[in-house]
């Protein structure tokens, strides 16, 4: 059994899914389904790394914000009235605590480039971050979203040399795969409200900035994986079936990742 739970394939996708798909469902009928990615990234961490925030390096960072950002999510959903400004200081926060994840290698570069980087960190962040949101309302869309980011992130580590990074996205891809069975199966569109989007916005934007910054991913691979939350905003026809309409946003969106897949597989041919 132990070594067993140290394949990647359960690491990353088996045990990741079947925690998100146990949340999902018992949390469908409310509004924090969302949990779902919180319950897959624990388990995602607790069979690699485990739960050490000492000495508080990179990965460390990035593993206390994303413990966080489902109770500040949940905050939010309780407290939004005007969620679109809410979606700004969110999108803005984030983009500030990315600064404080990266500040060891932005103190390691010279000045301009480390402000080149900082401002260019942030910003994809941010951006990832208030997409995410915008699609808080519609648990189809966000699945797809996520789903097409979590894939992307993930392929993206493995040819970049980087396995944590590989599994962390594998993970969430996993996460929002489950939550999308959960609708598909209930018949019903579930909203992820703040309690999901933070999550899957700052987690997957945090793992490709790591990515980018600690591996060999090409910095160009970031803005393009912007593309899949927009291409999760389509719009499609009323008369879609909703189980349908599940299929083509998961095809539109997992298309649009691939652009960022290639740029980081021209980046290794490199």
């Amino acid at each position: 059994m132990p070594e067993l739970l140290q394949h990647p394939a359960i690491q990353g996708g088996l045990a990741p899914f079947a925690a998100a798909l146990v949340v999902a469902a018992i949390l469908v009928r409310t509004k924090f389904a969302g949990l779902a990615i919180l319950a897959a990234y624990v388990c995602v961490v607790a069979l690699t790394v485990g739960f050490g925030f000492s000495p508080l390096t990179v990965s460390r960072k990035i593993l206390a914000l994303g413990l966080a950002a489902p109770a500040v999510g949940i905050v939010a959903d309780m407290v939004s009235r005007d969620g679109r400004r809410l979606s700004i200081a969110i999108a803005v926060a984030a983009g500030i605590a990315a600064l404080w994840v990266f500040v060891p290698v932005l103190q390691q570069k010279d000045a301009g480039s480390a402000w080149l980087m900082a401002i260019g960190l942030a910003l994809f962040v941010a951006a990832m971050v208030a997409l995410m949101a915008a699609l808080r309302d519609d648990g189809l869309r966000a699945g797809a979203a996520g789903l097409g980011v979590g894939v992307a992130v993930g392929v993206a580590a493995l040819l970049s040399a980087s396995t944590g990074y590989l599994l962390n996205g594998i993970a969430l891809a996993a996460a929002l795969g489950a939550l999308l069975v959960v609708q598909f199966a209930a018949g019903r569109n579930v909203a992820v409200g703040f309690t999901g989007a933070l999550p899957i916005g700052l987690l997957a934007a945090l793992f490709a900035a790591a990515t980018h910054v600690l591996a060999a991913l090409p910095w160009y691979a970031l803005p393009l994986l912007l593309l899949i939350p927009f291409a999760a905003l389509i719009p499609l026809g009323s008369r879609l079936a909703f189980r349908a309409r599940a299929v083509v946003l998961c095809v539109v969106c997992l298309a649009a990742a691939a652009p960022a897949i290639l740029a980081a597989w021209h980046a290794t041919r490199g």
